[in-house]
């Protein structure tokens, strides 16, 4: 039998290693919001042009191909951020569902959805902080709010997801109590 001491090592080492793919993540969002301006735009033209040829669409003349809108109106570098945050959001997810707190089954992914939430809030918004200080930039309260779609897009999925898992669970196992910790 394990001792309890092991087990809570284990556990934490378990968080250890999730903290991982979160903080790479973490680092390359750092490291493209410390470009400076020149920099930034050439990496975005260079990819939106690849994108845009690769979608068929034409640039309309007088726009960068990095402005052109390709989902939802948002363009190539507004969907960067959001695809980044999606991301840290899911890494952010698998670090806090692997923190060894007790909690109910049905409790626990809400927690893990928001604490992911929070993580990834708050580092967005150090993020835009980190970019009002770097040559050309500018850190935009609003772009929190596109990283914000990222994060909160896949926190809900993954919380919709697990929280099918559990209902299925529950209806092929009815010994399994929602309350179960």
């Amino acid at each position: 039998m394990v001792s309890v001491q092991n087990k809570i090592v284990r556990q934490w080492l378990k968080a250890a290693a999730a903290a991982i793919p979160m903080i790479a993540v973490m680092a390359a969002i750092f490291a493209l919001s410390h470009q400076a301006g020149t920099e930034s735009a050439e990496t975005s033209s260079g990819v939106a042009e690849w994108i845009v040829g690769l979608l068929g669409m034409e640039v309309p003349p007088g726009m960068s191909a990095s402005d052109v809108p390709i989902v939802f109106g948002l363009n190539i570098r507004k969907l960067a951020h959001v695809f980044l945050y999606m991301l840290l959001g899911g890494t952010s997810f698998l670090f806090v569902a692997m923190l060894p707190f007790r909690t109910s089954a049905f409790v626990r992914p809400a927690i893990c959805a928001g604490g992911a939430a929070v993580i990834s809030f708050l580092y967005a918004c150090s993020d835009e902080l980190h970019q009002s200080f770097v040559a050309g930039r500018d850190g935009k309260f609003a772009d929190v709010g596109v990283d914000a779609i990222g994060f909160l897009t896949v926190s809900i999925l993954i919380l919709a997801v697990w929280y099918l898992v559990l209902l299925w669970k529950h209806r092929h196992s009815p010994d399994i109590s929602p309350h179960a910790k």
